[in-house]
């Protein structure tokens, strides 16, 4: 756990220390750099890496961050996070709005801010999966995914729509519910991309937003998006993709 100790825009925490920029100025070439030129063991942070610091973290406010992380993609509706089709990038960099927790690509030589971190870089995490009759068993989180074929993926839900229909499942005599943003976006695997996870334990998955079970306002709610690996937000009233999970 990071437990932060603040001074200026920089903070300690259980597993090293952490600089924030004080400027939206840097490509995410120029970011890493940046990071490097603080010293000896200097690097930017992982995209993964940054969605998991504590909501305490003193980001500025309004400002995005760059990861160190990259993806290669065809086509992408660039530096907005979206997971349609549109402008052409062949290499995107991952960045994070703290303001609503998104993770979003955009161009590498958009101007924002940077991230930094001395700890050393993390293991490669390794993933505990195992097909079960219900689906896909992830014994880390103790969460069973509903396997693909027990509803219609192509089908889309509003947002209250999703987790009516979750919720009324009775499927292999389970409780179901939709899945938080933390729980959505802990399947996402950037080893994979188009879709960014492991379709051997989850399934050719539709390639656009899912909703999670957690709201940013009155009329929004968090989606990730599973074509590129993007955690974003969309009117409830807007129809997409739902995934339903249920707790071992």
């Amino acid at each position: 756990m990071c437990r932060c100790s603040l001074f200026a825009l920089a903070f300690s925490c259980a597993w090293g220390d952490v600089h924030l920029s004080v400027k939206e100025e840097y490509s995410q070439e120029q970011a890493n750099t940046y990071c490097r030129e603080l010293g000896e063991g200097w690097r930017g942070m992982s995209i993964t890496e940054i969605y998991a610091l504590p909501k305490t973290t003193p980001f500025v406010e309004g400002y995005s961050y760059w990861s160190s992380s990259t993806i290669t993609s065809g086509t992408a509706v660039v530096g907005t996070g979206s997971e349609g089709d549109g402008g052409i990038m062949e290499v995107l960099g991952f960045a994070f709005y703290p303001k609503e927790r998104n993770v979003t690509f955009s161009p590498r030589w958009k101007k924002i801010a940077a991230i930094c971190t001395n700890d050393p870089l993390p293991p490669k995490r390794v993933r505990h999966y195992k097909k079960v009759p219900e689906g896909t068993l992830d014994e880390e989180r103790g969460l069973i995914w509903l396997d693909l074929g027990a509803t219609d993926k192509k089908v889309r839900y509003t947002h209250d729509e999703a987790k009516e229909m979750c919720e009324n499942l009775s499927l292999f005599n389970r409780s179901w519910r939709l899945p938080s943003t933390d729980e959505l976006y802990s399947i996402v695997d950037y080893d994979f991309v188009r879709p960014t996870l492991d379709m051997n334990y989850f399934g050719a998955v539709m390639q656009r937003y899912y909703w999670s079970s957690e709201s940013l306002n009155a009329q929004e709610a968090y989606v990730v998006g599973f074509k590129l690996g993007s955690v974003a937000t969309a009117p409830k009233k807007e129809s997409t993709q739902a995934r339903c999970v249920s707790d071992q």
